[in-house]
């Protein structure tokens, strides 16, 4: 595996890396990427440089696009910093993250917050996806989840899919579902690296 520093990387950098990750599937040009960021062109030219050197990014045509099929632990990294940004400012959803990754009995899964929760200074409701391995094990993985966030006065919608489920909606990308949904408006709460190799997985 093609292994970077990332703490290595400049401040910009990092920037730029979380406004990719944080639309998995968008194609930004250059002078698109320093317009979503507000600064120069040029810095975000020589900013990028480097990270298409190490793979992060790849240019698509005459754009550039994530390349979420290599450095997941790195990816991960950059999704880590988007939710500690978003946690500080959202309370009630960093005191659930923190119950539902003590609590829920599945040690193997990712927790996604994902819809108007992302962007919404204010939300009036939290859509979770939860990702688990084993589709037998739903039913009562809702239940499990429905004892955890009974007690917030915060309205919680969770879903809970399997690396199965997971994998074919990857697969349908033209059809709406909360997969396709999730890759441009996401929180990852918790198992970054896994949703990448899912998503390495079932979107080919």
């Amino acid at each position: 595996m093609n292994t970077i520093k990332y703490k290595m990387l400049t401040k910009t950098q990092l920037r730029i890396m979380k406004l990719f990750v944080s639309q998995i599937t968008k194609r930004f040009s250059l002078r698109g990427v320093g317009k979503e960021l507000g600064m120069h062109q040029a810095l975000a030219y020589r900013a990028s440089k480097e990270l298409i050197q190490k793979r992060l990014i790849f240019k698509d045509a005459d754009k550039y696009v994530l390349n979420y099929k290599e450095n997941h632990q790195e990816l991960a990294y950059f999704e880590y910093l988007r939710s500690k940004v978003f946690l500080e400012k959202n309370k009630t959803a960093e005191l659930l993250a923190d119950d539902i990754i003590k609590k829920f009995h599945y040690g193997y899964f990712s927790l996604i917050i994902f819809g108007s929760a992302v962007t919404s200074p204010k939300p009036r409701d939290l859509d979770l996806l939860v990702i688990i391995e084993k589709t037998d094990d739903i039913e009562n993985a809702e239940k499990h989840l429905y004892n955890i966030t009974r007690n917030f006065t915060l309205p919680i919608h969770p879903i809970i899919v399997s690396f199965e489920s997971v994998e074919e909606m990857l697969c349908s990308r033209d059809e709406k579902n909360v997969m396709n949904e999730v890759l441009n408006k996401h929180i990852i709460l918790y198992g970054a690296e896994l949703f990448y190799r899912l998503l390495n997985k079932g979107r080919r």
